[in-house]
Protein backbone atom coordinates (compact mmCIF):
# COMPACT_ATOMS: atom_id res chain seq x y z
CA UNK A 1 0.00 0.00 0.00
CA UNK A 2 0.91 3.61 -0.53
CA UNK A 3 1.97 6.09 2.57
CA UNK A 4 -1.63 7.78 1.57
CA UNK A 5 -3.95 5.35 3.65
CA UNK A 6 -7.81 4.89 2.75
CA UNK A 7 -10.51 5.85 5.11
CA UNK A 8 -12.97 3.76 5.83
CA UNK A 9 -16.50 4.25 7.48
CA UNK A 10 -17.75 0.91 9.52
CA UNK A 11 -21.48 0.88 10.36
CA UNK A 12 -22.13 -2.11 12.44
CA UNK A 13 -24.12 -2.22 15.36
CA UNK A 14 -22.87 -4.90 17.39
CA UNK A 15 -19.97 -3.27 18.87
CA UNK A 16 -17.73 -6.17 19.53
CA UNK A 17 -18.08 -7.10 15.34
CA UNK A 18 -17.10 -3.77 14.08
CA UNK A 19 -13.83 -3.44 16.90
CA UNK A 20 -12.67 -6.66 15.09
CA UNK A 21 -13.07 -5.17 11.42
CA UNK A 22 -11.32 -2.03 12.86
CA UNK A 23 -8.13 -4.60 14.14
CA UNK A 24 -8.02 -6.30 10.62
CA UNK A 25 -8.31 -3.30 8.88
CA UNK A 26 -5.50 -1.04 10.71
CA UNK A 27 -3.58 -4.73 10.18
CA UNK A 28 -3.92 -3.76 6.28
CA UNK A 29 -2.63 -0.11 6.84
CA UNK A 30 -6.26 1.16 6.43
CA UNK A 31 -7.55 4.14 8.50
CA UNK A 32 -10.35 3.77 10.03
CA UNK A 33 -12.29 7.57 10.13
CA UNK A 34 -15.31 6.24 12.58
CA UNK A 35 -17.35 3.39 13.63
CA UNK A 36 -21.28 4.33 13.43
CA UNK A 37 -24.27 1.71 14.83
CA UNK A 38 -26.65 3.75 13.33
CA UNK A 39 -27.92 5.97 10.48
CA UNK A 40 -27.95 8.84 12.66
CA UNK A 41 -24.25 8.63 13.75
CA UNK A 42 -23.13 7.46 9.93
CA UNK A 43 -24.42 10.74 8.72
CA UNK A 44 -22.25 12.95 11.59
CA UNK A 45 -19.64 10.80 10.36
CA UNK A 46 -20.28 11.27 6.78
CA UNK A 47 -20.30 14.98 7.11
CA UNK A 48 -17.38 15.84 8.84
CA UNK A 49 -14.65 13.40 7.50
CA UNK A 50 -13.53 12.28 3.74
CA UNK A 51 -14.27 8.91 3.32
CA UNK A 52 -13.07 6.79 0.74
CA UNK A 53 -15.06 4.05 1.19
CA UNK A 54 -18.15 2.66 3.80
CA UNK A 55 -18.67 -0.52 4.91
CA UNK A 56 -22.21 -1.14 6.08
CA UNK A 57 -23.64 -3.78 7.84
CA UNK A 58 -27.30 -4.45 6.55
CA UNK A 59 -29.66 -5.52 9.28
CA UNK A 60 -29.51 -2.45 12.22
CA UNK A 61 -30.90 -2.57 14.88
CA UNK A 62 -32.70 0.72 14.28
CA UNK A 63 -35.66 1.96 12.68
CA UNK A 64 -33.32 2.17 9.36
CA UNK A 65 -31.19 0.00 8.03
CA UNK A 66 -27.93 -0.03 5.52
CA UNK A 67 -29.92 0.43 2.88
CA UNK A 68 -31.30 3.62 3.76
CA UNK A 69 -27.48 4.66 4.70
CA UNK A 70 -26.40 3.59 1.08
CA UNK A 71 -29.21 5.73 -0.56
CA UNK A 72 -27.98 8.77 1.60
CA UNK A 73 -24.42 8.49 0.48
CA UNK A 74 -25.04 7.47 -3.20
CA UNK A 75 -27.46 10.99 -3.08
CA UNK A 76 -24.89 13.27 -1.50
CA UNK A 77 -21.45 11.31 -0.63
CA UNK A 78 -20.74 9.55 -3.72
CA UNK A 79 -18.28 7.25 -2.27
CA UNK A 80 -18.29 3.59 -3.10
CA UNK A 81 -20.05 1.03 -0.46
CA UNK A 82 -19.42 -2.40 0.33
CA UNK A 83 -22.18 -4.51 2.57
CA UNK A 84 -20.89 -6.85 5.09
CA UNK A 85 -23.54 -8.93 6.17
CA UNK A 86 -24.04 -12.80 7.81
CA UNK A 87 -27.32 -12.46 5.58
CA UNK A 88 -27.25 -14.08 2.18
CA UNK A 89 -30.46 -14.98 1.30
CA UNK A 90 -31.78 -13.89 -2.44
CA UNK A 91 -34.44 -11.43 -0.28
CA UNK A 92 -31.50 -9.77 1.20
CA UNK A 93 -29.18 -9.83 -1.96
CA UNK A 94 -31.76 -7.96 -4.01
CA UNK A 95 -32.49 -5.58 -1.24
CA UNK A 96 -28.30 -5.02 -1.80
CA UNK A 97 -28.34 -4.76 -5.17
CA UNK A 98 -30.91 -1.76 -5.78
CA UNK A 99 -28.39 0.76 -4.04
CA UNK A 100 -25.94 -0.18 -6.42
CA UNK A 101 -22.91 -1.81 -3.77
CA UNK A 102 -19.55 -2.13 -5.35
CA UNK A 103 -19.23 -5.51 -3.03
CA UNK A 104 -21.09 -7.86 -0.68
CA UNK A 105 -19.51 -9.70 1.97
CA UNK A 106 -20.83 -12.31 3.84
CA UNK A 107 -19.64 -13.00 7.92
CA UNK A 108 -17.48 -14.70 8.02
CA UNK A 109 -14.68 -13.66 5.88
CA UNK A 110 -11.21 -13.61 5.05
CA UNK A 111 -8.91 -10.69 5.66
CA UNK A 112 -7.73 -11.18 2.01
CA UNK A 113 -11.23 -11.24 0.89
CA UNK A 114 -12.13 -7.72 2.91
CA UNK A 115 -8.55 -6.05 1.30
CA UNK A 116 -8.96 -6.95 -2.36
CA UNK A 117 -13.29 -5.87 -2.33
CA UNK A 118 -12.06 -2.71 -0.57
CA UNK A 119 -9.91 -1.86 -3.56
CA UNK A 120 -11.78 -3.48 -6.50
CA UNK A 121 -14.72 -1.24 -4.85
CA UNK A 122 -12.45 1.99 -5.18
CA UNK A 123 -11.21 1.38 -8.62
CA UNK A 124 -14.64 0.16 -10.18
CA UNK A 125 -16.42 3.07 -8.43
CA UNK A 126 -13.89 5.77 -9.97
CA UNK A 127 -14.14 4.27 -13.27
CA UNK A 128 -17.91 4.10 -12.62
CA UNK A 129 -18.36 7.78 -11.92
CA UNK A 130 -16.27 9.17 -15.08
CA UNK A 131 -18.66 6.71 -17.64
CA UNK A 132 -21.77 8.34 -15.61
CA UNK A 133 -20.87 11.66 -16.94
CA UNK A 134 -20.55 10.72 -20.51
CA UNK A 135 -18.03 13.11 -21.33
CA UNK A 136 -14.23 12.80 -21.32
CA UNK A 137 -11.70 14.54 -19.22
CA UNK A 138 -11.26 17.93 -20.24
CA UNK A 139 -8.40 20.95 -20.02
CA UNK A 140 -10.26 24.24 -19.40
CA UNK A 141 -8.88 27.83 -19.31
CA UNK A 142 -10.37 30.99 -17.99
CA UNK A 143 -10.91 34.82 -20.07
CA UNK A 144 -13.05 37.49 -20.18
CA UNK A 145 -15.48 35.90 -17.14
CA UNK A 146 -15.40 32.69 -19.65
CA UNK A 147 -14.21 29.20 -18.94
CA UNK A 148 -13.49 27.47 -22.09
CA UNK A 149 -13.11 23.75 -21.88
CA UNK A 150 -11.30 21.28 -23.97
CA UNK A 151 -13.81 19.01 -25.79
CA UNK A 152 -12.39 16.74 -28.30
CA UNK A 153 -9.84 19.08 -29.51
CA UNK A 154 -12.21 21.79 -29.33
CA UNK A 155 -12.33 24.38 -26.84
CA UNK A 156 -16.03 25.08 -25.67
CA UNK A 157 -17.36 28.31 -24.14
CA UNK A 158 -18.97 28.03 -20.67
CA UNK A 159 -20.05 31.48 -19.24
CA UNK A 160 -19.37 31.61 -15.62
CA UNK A 161 -22.58 32.56 -14.94
CA UNK A 162 -23.78 29.55 -16.14
CA UNK A 163 -22.15 27.33 -13.84
CA UNK A 164 -23.99 26.34 -10.79
CA UNK A 165 -21.97 23.77 -8.43
CA UNK A 166 -18.02 22.13 -8.74
CA UNK A 167 -17.47 18.66 -7.56
CA UNK A 168 -14.47 17.29 -6.49
CA UNK A 169 -13.74 13.66 -7.63
CA UNK A 170 -9.90 12.01 -7.01
CA UNK A 171 -8.13 14.88 -8.95
CA UNK A 172 -10.68 16.06 -11.00
CA UNK A 173 -13.58 18.18 -11.12
CA UNK A 174 -16.86 18.03 -12.16
CA UNK A 175 -18.78 21.52 -13.21
CA UNK A 176 -21.93 21.37 -13.19
CA UNK A 177 -24.67 23.92 -15.23
CA UNK A 178 -28.31 23.52 -15.44
CA UNK A 179 -28.27 21.43 -17.99
CA UNK A 180 -24.35 19.53 -18.83
CA UNK A 181 -21.79 18.75 -16.95
CA UNK A 182 -18.21 18.57 -17.78
CA UNK A 183 -15.34 16.66 -16.05
CA UNK A 184 -11.54 18.95 -15.91
CA UNK A 185 -8.22 17.56 -14.96
CA UNK A 186 -7.90 20.11 -11.83
CA UNK A 187 -8.00 19.98 -8.19
CA UNK A 188 -11.48 21.18 -6.88
CA UNK A 189 -9.55 24.06 -4.79
CA UNK A 190 -7.65 25.10 -8.28
CA UNK A 191 -10.52 25.60 -10.29
CA UNK A 192 -12.56 27.57 -7.21
CA UNK A 193 -9.86 29.93 -7.36
CA UNK A 194 -10.27 30.49 -11.27
CA UNK A 195 -14.42 31.05 -11.08
CA UNK A 196 -13.53 34.08 -8.93
CA UNK A 197 -15.37 35.31 -5.78
CA UNK A 198 -18.74 34.21 -6.58
CA UNK A 199 -18.02 30.51 -5.83
CA UNK A 200 -17.54 29.32 -2.61
CA UNK A 201 -16.58 25.77 -0.92
CA UNK A 202 -19.41 24.19 1.35
CA UNK A 203 -17.87 20.90 1.42
CA UNK A 204 -14.71 19.50 1.30
CA UNK A 205 -16.52 18.07 -1.92
CA UNK A 206 -18.20 20.45 -3.95
CA UNK A 207 -18.21 24.33 -3.88
CA UNK A 208 -21.40 26.56 -4.93
CA UNK A 209 -22.04 29.41 -7.01
CA UNK A 210 -23.21 32.27 -4.24
CA UNK A 211 -26.21 33.48 -6.68
CA UNK A 212 -27.30 30.21 -7.61
CA UNK A 213 -28.29 29.48 -4.27
CA UNK A 214 -32.56 29.12 -3.79
CA UNK A 215 -32.75 28.66 0.00
CA UNK A 216 -30.71 27.07 3.27
CA UNK A 217 -32.11 24.54 5.50
CA UNK A 218 -29.64 24.04 8.94
CA UNK A 219 -26.55 22.40 6.93
CA UNK A 220 -28.41 22.12 3.40
CA UNK A 221 -28.13 24.52 0.56
CA UNK A 222 -30.66 24.08 -2.05
CA UNK A 223 -29.68 24.77 -5.82
CA UNK A 224 -32.53 24.17 -7.82
CA UNK A 225 -34.16 20.86 -6.94
CA UNK A 226 -30.41 19.99 -6.29
CA UNK A 227 -29.70 19.36 -2.34
CA UNK A 228 -25.83 19.71 -1.14
CA UNK A 229 -24.22 19.16 2.30
CA UNK A 230 -22.84 22.15 4.36
CA UNK A 231 -19.87 21.17 6.23
CA UNK A 232 -19.49 22.44 10.14
CA UNK A 233 -16.24 23.80 8.64
CA UNK A 234 -17.32 26.26 6.15
CA UNK A 235 -20.79 27.07 7.06
CA UNK A 236 -19.93 30.38 9.58
CA UNK A 237 -17.86 31.12 5.89
CA UNK A 238 -21.28 30.62 4.12
CA UNK A 239 -23.23 32.36 6.29
CA UNK A 240 -20.83 35.48 6.55
CA UNK A 241 -20.99 35.35 2.91
CA UNK A 242 -24.58 35.84 2.13
CA UNK A 243 -26.79 38.52 3.07
CA UNK A 244 -29.03 37.59 5.85
CA UNK A 245 -31.61 39.78 7.66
Amino acid sequence: MTDIKTNVLIVEDEFSIALDIEMRLKKMNYNVVGIANSYKDSLSILLENKIDVALLDINLNSSKSGIDIAEIINDKFDIPILFITAYSDSKTFSQALSVKPMGFITKPFKDEDLNHNIQLAITNFSKRIIDDTKETMQDFTLENNNLFIKDKGIYKKIRLEEIYWAEAMDNYTIIHTKTNKYIVSAFLKDVITKLGSNFLRIHRSHAVALDKISSIEDNLVYIDKTMLIVSQTYKQDLLKRLNIL
